[in-house]
């Protein structure tokens, strides 16, 4: 006897990404059919019954243009067991401007109903949008903390995991940057049907390991707006004078604020202390320096301003999740012109 399929209705809206949206109904679509039947030749059966869903069954483009026909609507669909949203492509600096009360009622009602409610990569914040991201560990692509710290504040962002499970029952999956839909899916699969499952999609896909950890991607976004025309004085200077000794110290005299106002300020407009803020914009040059040039670790810790190797090494592992070598062997440039 065959294994029910498991209902999954992708959510698209005219900002949805297509390749995520398409990849996604590509995947799950194929789970329990396409290993069987071009490698073990058995006659096998979807696993997932996969529904491309938007909020009428009205052809629209959705980003880049690309045609979107829905299957069905959402008022076709009354209950289903997983909900995706699929990936938005918007500005990371813009507020979400959705405020669609009947998609976001349906969602909440599908959770309420039982569903999984599962997310890839900006599509987190039509999830947050729901209110159900509250108290809740989620993930999304890294560019969107700020949006997140300013718009939903409640939601808990570990940007550093590919993958987030919280919720209720662990019914709520979030998915970090761009990629980290493919992950969702072998997650789903696993949880659902078996790991054997899993390991045949990823083998027939060519879906590589992500070890849920997005750290090694992660930069600091340049120019989100945050109104502190004093503290963005100090991050452009900063900027030009990371390497310099007692940075949080020069930065407060740049300011012409006392220490404990400074402090506030800093962290008020962008989430994160003053040193943390230095120690992220030297690990990025770091990461720069270890793609372009092949200096030995320890100079390139000295040119962004740690006199000591072991404090380095230590800090852009924390940051990172990786040590400077594994990383400069990873994303250096010599690799991909290797590709050429």
């Amino acid at each position: 006897m065959g294994r029910a399929p498991v209902s999954v209705c992708i959510l698209a809206t005219p900002n949805t990404s297509p390749s995520t949206l398409f990849g996604l109904s590509d995947v799950l679509g194929s789970v329990g059919s396409a290993w069987e039947t071009f490698v073990t030749g058995k006659t096998g059966q979807p696993l997932f019954d996969v529904k491309i869903v938007a909020e009428d069954r009205k052809t629209f483009r959705c980003a880049q243009g690309v045609i979107v026909s829905p299957e069905c609507s959402i008022a076709d669909v009354d209950r289903t067991d997983i909900v995706i949203v699929a990936s938005f492509v918007m500005p990371a600096s813009e507020s979400p401007v959705s405020n669609n009360k009947v998609v976001l009622d349906w969602i909440v009602k599908q959770y309420n109903s039982g569903a999984t409610l599962s997310s890839a990569c900006t599509g987190a914040v039509l999830l947050a949008e729901t209110g159900l991201l509250d108290g809740c560990n989620a993930t999304t692509h890294w560019a969107y903390r700020d949006m997140f710290r300013r718009c939903f504040p409640k939601v808990q962002l570990k940007l550093e995991q590919g993958l987030c499970v919280s919720g209720e029952d662990s019914r709520i999956v979030t998915a970090g940057g761009t990629t980290s839909w493919q992950e969702l899916v072998l997650y789903l699969t696993a949880r659902y049907f078996s790991t054997e499952d899993a390991s045949n999609t990823a083998k027939f896909w060519r879906l590589y390991n992500q070890e849920r950890n997005q750290a090694a991607y992660m930069a600091i976004p340049q120019g989100m707006p945050h109104g502190d025309a004093v503290i963005e004085d100090c991050q452009k200077w900063i900027k030009e004078h990371y390497a310099v000794t007692n940075p949080v110290s020069e930065m407060i005299k740049v300011s012409k604020l006392s220490q404990k106002t400074f402090a506030r300020r800093f962290k008020r407009a962008t989430g994160d202390r003053p040193m943390d803020y230095v120690h992220a914009l030297r690990v990025d040059m770091a990461k720069e320096l270890l793609e372009k040039d092949n200096h030995v670790v320890d100079m390139v810790g000295f040119e962004v301003g740690y006199e000591d190797p072991a404090s380095f090494r230590r800090i852009f592992k924390r940051r990172v999740g990786m040590t400077p070598g594994i990383y400069r062997r990873r994303f250096s440039q010599s690799r991909f012109e290797n590709l050429a």
